[in-house]
């Protein structure tokens, strides 16, 4: 298979050991040299090691330091082989730079290189157009990205052997605007409003004194559970992180235990829903396909016992859901 051809599942499979691998380590601190090491392997470096592949600890072939890390075909059907390491946080510039030494023995069908993504869907490179071939000594490469940190989420980085052969990786740099990332402060996105901090009228608790909970009331708290958890990530407002959301769960709670008859509950509710502003179109917002792998289940607005024009508001919020950046989803780096 030619490296053309091999870009995409490179990349998706790249997405896969990101997804995998993140949560298996609790080092926060960077192992660019791989002279870290716990129980025979280099901390904070991830790989799942692929069919007619090996990735190991050389302590032979090595740029500076005692260790760099090998990534050899084996035999068999060949395609590429990864390995990666997080940036611990996020940080602000223009260009990020991934700097790191390869050394190379008969690489043929493929090439050896770095990698780096910022998620999502920022940007990539893997040297897929200038990839190192054939035996070489140890050189330096380098690769740079444009960066956008209001819509970063993690940064993940590495080498990788495409095709046949053996490859060596160490030392290892990441510089934002020239600068060693490792000497700058992170970069932290205000995802609240100003209002949303400043509100702290519940801090020394919600004051809320619960009536005796009859089989109606316990199905009202469900109710309500079910619209507030719903509009935390759904009205447009209210996930932008326009309001803290858990206070404004104990705004409506004494006036909603008082209600006894569904009518009265339902005008609360819509009255609540409608002091967060009109949700208005939106022109971009993808509707998600009935062959989507997962996706919410909101069938429980249909079937719920509310008014219509409760239930007509809650799906107009639906279509027009907040689909871009939300402060109460994070994609957390350890």
């Amino acid at each position: 298979m030619t490296a053309t051809k091999l870009f995409l599942p490179i990349y998706i499979l790249l997405l896969f050991f990101t997804s995998c691998n993140q949560s298996n380590n609790t080092q926060s601190q960077l192992n660019l040299g791989f002279e870290d090491i716990h129980n025979g392997e280099p901390g904070g470096v991830y790989y799942s090691v692929l069919p007619s592949y090996s990735v190991s600890l050389d302590s032979v072939t090595l740029k500076s330091g005692k260790y760099s890390i090998a990534i050899e075909f084996t035999g068999g059907a060949d395609s590429f082989q990864p390995v990666m390491l997080v940036l611990p946080e996020n940080y602000e510039g223009k260009k990020i730079t991934l700097s790191g030494y390869i050394k190379t023995e008969n690489i043929t069908d493929g090439y050896a290189g770095l990698w780096m993504r910022i998620d999502p869907q920022v940007a990539f490179d893997n040297m897929r157009q200038n990839g190192v071939t054939g035996t070489t000594d140890w050189r330096k490469y380098e690769i740079t990205l444009d960066m956008n940190p209001s819509k970063t989420q993690q940064i993940v980085f590495g080498g990788l052997l495409v095709g046949k052969g053996k490859m060596w990786l160490d030392d290892l740099k990441i510089s934002i605007d020239g600068r060693d990332v490792e000497k700058l402060k992170p970069y932290k996105l205000e995802l609240f409003s100003e209002k949303a901090k400043r509100d702290n009228e519940f801090d020394k608790g919600s004051n809320v004194i619960f009536p005796e909970l009859t089989g109606q009331k316990i199905d009202d708290l469900e109710l309500l559970g079910r619209i507030w958890g719903f509009l935390k990530y759904h009205h447009p407002a209210i996930a932008k992180g326009n309001y803290n959301w858990d206070y404004e769960l104990f705004r409506i709670l004494p006036d909603f235990l008082k209600t006894n008859d569904n009518r009265k509950r339902d005008e609360i509710l819509l009255k609540w829903i409608n002091k967060y502003g009109k949700v208005t179109t939106c022109k971009n917002c993808q509707v998600t396909l009935d062959s989507a792998f997962l996706k919410p289940d909101l069938s429980w607005i249909e079937k719920s016992n509310i008014s219509v024009d409760l239930k007509d508001l809650l799906q107009k919020i639906d279509l027009n859901r907040c689909q871009g950046n939300q402060c109460f989803i994070q994609r957390i780096i350890t």
